[in-house]
């Protein structure tokens, strides 16, 4: 995901410590902005949010010169977590011999406030028999899991925080006074192997590779544990930044309660759903999964994934409203369905032909599980709609093209065959484009399931004429 002038730079500073770029983990609020969903990678290096900047920590062993980073570790020596095997505190322990180490993070606030944060806490314990002194460094920069160009920062006055520079707003506080505190240009990665930081109280790139470090020089006697809390409000950017700041308060020392009160939150907002399974993995990554699911939506909008899938899609989103149905939260699966009674398509590869029938499906099943039949009334005409597409289809003479005003991935707008939703129909068999080719499995049997589902509801509303003309047509074509 890395942009060219990211990869250039990596390139040309080999020494530079990159992030990961894999096995990520999305933290938010369920239905809050894109842009305000944090990244976490492995070792819980983390972006406060989209295309903002990275955060992540180091250790250096003065005695010897060992260095670690978790960017740099095998995924195997970094024990990744959540909460309770399922809620969103994250939590990585490492075994560096003697010393033990735990990162643990999450976002609290809210959108409506304009109160999003990151909140982490780093504890180290010494598992040995003599004293160890160690050095900790927490660095912010440019380079992270989804960061963005850093281009000015400063000192905060409590020696403790980073703020920006011509902004004013705070990007990173702890709740001790680091030994060293700094900014400067490129990457501290280098000097901090090294165990020298030398930067300034500010520092500004037009080309965006400002960072900030913290140095903590801890002495740790065998058994003895210290901590320290951080938090990384996030920050509006790009789209009137100097209008829309964000509205937190540097709080490190909050993270006990404000993790409490986040954990507690979670657990209700899952307790419509239990599940009793021998397999405690089986059932964490089952609350894990309706969480990552839950985190990904934008407003009233199903998303795949944070950044990468930044838009929905019928295909994937049908299987989300079911499975919000399903766990118990019918009112959060009607409004995130409520897309499929305006559109008929919608998704990165513009109109497919399984869409109708995944529409219908997705209407029908919620319907099924509420028996909301004046719910079922008001939506009836998209119902309507789109067995219309699926009947279009079956009788097509020549291509269908249409023209969507929903978003498309960039690349099809070169496509001269972008909007094609099916061939002329052969041997009484829809000729669906799906996923830019001709699928005919995968289209008819969507549009077998629509037109059957489509038939249950009409006679569910008493719509008879309607029920025998879906069902005659899906006989139809299942035969074909």
């Amino acid at each position: 995901m890395a942009s060219y002038e990211t990869l250039e730079k990596l390139r040309e500073n080999p020494r530079w410590i990159a992030p990961r770029s894999d096995t990520r983990v999305f933290l938010g609020e369920p239905g809050g902005p894109e842009g305000a969903k944090t990244t976490v990678e492995p070792g819980n290096s983390f972006s406060p949010g989209m295309a903002t900047c990275g955060v992540t920590w180091w250790i250096r062993f003065p005695e010897d010169g060992r260095f670690f980073s978790p960017d740099l570790a095998a995924v195997e020596d970094l024990q990744w977590s959540f909460e309770g095997g399922y809620l969103p505190v994250i939590h990585c322990d490492v075994d560096l011999g003697p010393i033990w180490v735990r990162h643990s993070l999450f976002q609290d606030g809210t959108s409506e406030e304009r109160s999003e944060a990151v909140c982490g806490r780093v504890d180290l314990r010494n598992e040995g028999t003599a004293e160890r002194d160690i050095s900790l460094f927490l660095v912010l920069r440019s380079l992270g899991p989804a960061g963005g160009r850093v281009t000015d920062l400063r000192v905060g006055e409590d020696k403790r925080s980073f703020r920006l520079l011509n902004r004013d707003v705070p990007l990173l506080g702890v709740d001790r006074v680091p030994d060293k505190i700094g900014c400067g240009v490129g990457d501290p990665s280098e000097s901090a192997r090294g165990g020298i930081i030398d930067c300034a109280p500010t520092a500004v790139d037009g080309e965006g590779w400002v960072y900030g470090i913290m140095e903590f020089d801890v002495a740790l006697k065998p058994s003895e544990r210290w901590s320290l809390r951080l938090d990384a409000p996030i920050q509006s950017h790009g789209v009137v930044p100097e209008e829309l700041p964000g509205l937190q308060v540097l709080r490190p020392e909050g993270f006990e309660s404000r993790a409490e009160a986040h954990v507690t939150s979670w657990e209700k907002r899952l307790e419509s759903i239990s599940i009793d399974v021998p397999d405690t993995d089986f059932r964490n990554a089952f609350y894990a999964n309706l969480q990552h699911m839950l985190v990904a939506t934008v407003g009233d909008q199903i998303r795949l994934a944070p950044l990468s899938y930044p838009l929905p899609w019928m295909r994937d989103s049908v299987a989300i409203m079911r499975s919000f149905d399903l766990a118990g939260f019918h009112d959060f699966a009607r409004e995130t369905s409520e897309i499929c009674v305006r559109q008929d398509f919608f998704g990165g590869f513009g109109p497919e032909a399984d869409s109708p029938g995944q529409g219908i499906w997705a209407l029908a099943e919620h319907y099924r599980i509420t028996k909301d039949r004046d719910w079922l009334a008001r939506v009836y005409h998209a119902i309507e709609r789109k067995c219309d597409w699926i009947l279009k289809m079956r009788t097509a003479e020549r291509p269908i093209q249409i023209v969507l005003d929903t978003a498309l991935l960039p690349f099809m707008q070169a496509f001269r065959n972008t909007g094609t939703l099916c061939l002329a129909a052969k041997e009484g068999l829809v000729m669906g484009v799906m996923d830019m080719h001709v699928r005919e499995g995968q289209t008819n049997q969507w549009c077998v399931c629509g037109l059957q589902e489509a038939a249950y509801v009409a006679a569910e509303l008493g719509r008879e004429e309607d029920a025998a003309l879906y069902q005659s047509e899906a006989e139809e074509l299942k035969d074909a």
